[in-house]
């Protein structure tokens, strides 16, 4: 029996059979980035192959009939793509003939070593950024993470097989090791003399809970994420059932904006136990980040056997500076690992709830959204340290045909908790329900998400388009650049995603990268704006449409 190497955050052993296997896995991940192009097309894949005593991986290189590419134990592509769209993509399948801890090493493994380079972009424009002039509280942060890591490390070992919940933990920290190993052969491989701590791997996969843990630690107001929005539509359609449109706007610090596109099949069963029944939440597209195996945004679409579920977080501000005194390393899992488990679990937006409401840990605190397109069931959920509160919607939405949050607290006890007072979030919310009585079309939903001013809106698209146009003051509103202040600020609203879908299920996804832009303020441009502010391998100027990912392995 052996530790994982670099691990020193990660006191658990696992079988020899498996460190083996992801060990080998690694080989081919990269190889197949190096050499084998067969064409230039920017995507590559591999396979990896397990046997408990034959191990082999095939790598494909570039230019290949993706439908073709075999399964083994875990497949993957990814598409480089963020200058043209703003987006890179990975999809990566895994099969459920394997152990879970295989699937979802090796799950990890083919994510570290196809996006290396992305992942220590990230890491050299965030963690890396932000340590530098703050190595005291980094360095507290750290001990956090690891601490925390271990307890739930710890659980999930005991409880895994009798619990669900713990298993699906235990999976995201395998997930996240393999993730760290390929990432660590891949710069072998390159033969590059860069080096991430194995603690900064978790500080990159927990990013969205720490700006709550440093306002806990030391005061800071650090609030770019209040600038996101969940906007639930239904549109009228005529002869049709309405179309529901789920739209959802990330408020976050510019640095972050080197972004995925991503979508998880995993064959992950309920229990570590033989013969056990699959996970209700097969299959994920989330938008996300390098090194991160949550969405952090908090955007989701989650589906398996004729069964979907969208589900969307915005960050709730607290002024009730005593319900920090609730965090615990101990006792608490992050909400990564709790949002992911939540997903595969539930069958449902109450089932989802009940999850999350159990495991609270305290940080990234949000208001969340589900929807259930088939039943049209809208559930509104609301966390804070030591609260939450939750609601069936569906009477309301259906009602009033629409949902507008942007971190302002909806439910009473949250309301008498958190002590809110963000006065740009509530006039935010007051001007959404204002103007979405004259949105009537997809085009309607992706320009109030955009900033763009509805002075009238027609049923016909092309009057629409004449009598919509761009008002600096409403971007500001409903799409915030920090950058465009008196005084710049480089956080605001770094992407918009829309779902849509009606009672026959899923429909669609689209993803816009990127500040908005207008005629009035123009693009977002670093050189312009703050070149002195680490954004290695971002596009120097974000001005891009919305794209809509084709998954390969449907």
């Amino acid at each position: 029996m052996l530790k994982v190497v670099g691990a020193s955050w990660l006191q658990t052993r696992i079988s020899t059979y498996l460190l083996v296997t992801v060990a080998v896995l690694g080989i081919g991940a990269i190889i197949f980035g190096e050499f084998g192009h067969v064409e230039y097309d920017g995507t590559y894949s591999a396979t990896a192959f397990w046997k408990r005593n034959v191990h082999q991986i095939d790598f494909w290189g570039q230019g290949n009939d993706l439908t073709t590419i075999p399964l083994g134990a875990a497949r993957a592509y990814y598409k480089t793509g963020i200058s043209e769209t703003g987006w890179s993509i990975i999809e990566i399948e895994t099969s459920p003939d394997y152990p879970d801890e295989v699937q979802a090493y090796a799950a990890g493994l083919l994510e570290g070593s196809l996006t290396w380079q992305l992942i220590h972009h990230q890491w050299h424009n965030t963690v890396r950024a932000a340590c530098a002039p703050r190595a005291a509280l980094c360095k507290k942060m750290r001990k956090y993470l690891r601490e925390n890591t271990e307890k739930a490390l710890e659980n999930a070992q005991l409880l895994q097989k009798e619990d669900p919940y713990w298993h699906m933990v235990n999976l995201f920290y395998h997930q996240l090791k393999g993730l760290e190993a390929g990432w660590r052969f891949a710069v072998r491989r390159s033969r590059q003399s860069v080096d991430i701590e194995s603690d900064d791997f978790l500080w990159l996969a927990m990013a969205s809970d720490l700006p709550d843990l440093e306002r806990a630690n030391n005061g800071s107001k650090n609030l770019a994420g209040s600038h996101g929005m969940i906007f639930l539509k239904a549109l009228h359609r005529e002869h049709f059932e309405p179309l529901i449109a789920m739209a959802h706007n990330t408020g976050a610090p510019y640095n972050r904006m080197l972004r995925l596109l991503k979508r998880y099949n995993f064959g992950y069963h309920v229990s570590p136990k033989k013969n056990a029944n699959l996970v209700p939440g097969r299959t994920i597209v989330m938008s996300s980040y390098p090194g991160v195996l949550s969405s952090q945004d908090e955007s989701y679409e989650i589906s398996e056997n004729n069964r979907e579920m969208i589900v969307a977080g915005t960050p709730l501000t607290i002024n009730n500076r005593s319900l920090w005194n609730r965090l615990s390393s101990k006792e608490h899992v992050m909400s990564p690992a709790t949002i992911m488990a939540a997903n595969r679990l539930s069958t449902n937006g109450g089932d989802w709830s009940n999850i999350m409401a159990h495991k609270n840990s305290g940080t990234a605190n949000r208001q969340w959204v589900t929807l259930e397109p088939r039943t049209n069931s809208v559930r509104l959920f609301e966390q804070i340290p030591g609260v939450t509160e939750s609601v069936d919607y569906s009477k309301q939405f259906l009602e009033k045909g629409f949902l507008v949050c942007t971190g302002v607290p909806i439910l009473q006890g949250i309301k008498d908790s958190a002590n809110f007072e963000l006065e740009d979030a509530i006039t935010r919310s007051v001007q959404a329900e204002k103007l979405q009585e004259n949105i009537k079309t997809v085009e309607g939903v992706r320009r109030l998400m955009r900033g763009c001013r509805h002075k009238d809106e027609s049923t016909t698209h092309e009057k629409e388009n004449s009598n919509l146009h761009s008002n600096l003051d409403q971007q500001q509103t409903f799409a915030y650049r920090g950058d465009l202040e008196k005084s710049p600020r480089p956080v605001g609203v770094i992407d918009t995603k829309i779902f849509l879908s009606d009672f026959e299920g899923f429909e669609t996804i689209e993803a816009t990268s990127g500040p908005a832009c207008s005629k009035t303020a123009g693009s977002f441009d670093w050189s312009n704006s703050f070149p002195n502010i680490s954004h290695i391998g971002q596009p120097a100027i974000f001005k891009f449409d919305s794209v809509t990912p084709v998954w390969v392995w449907v």
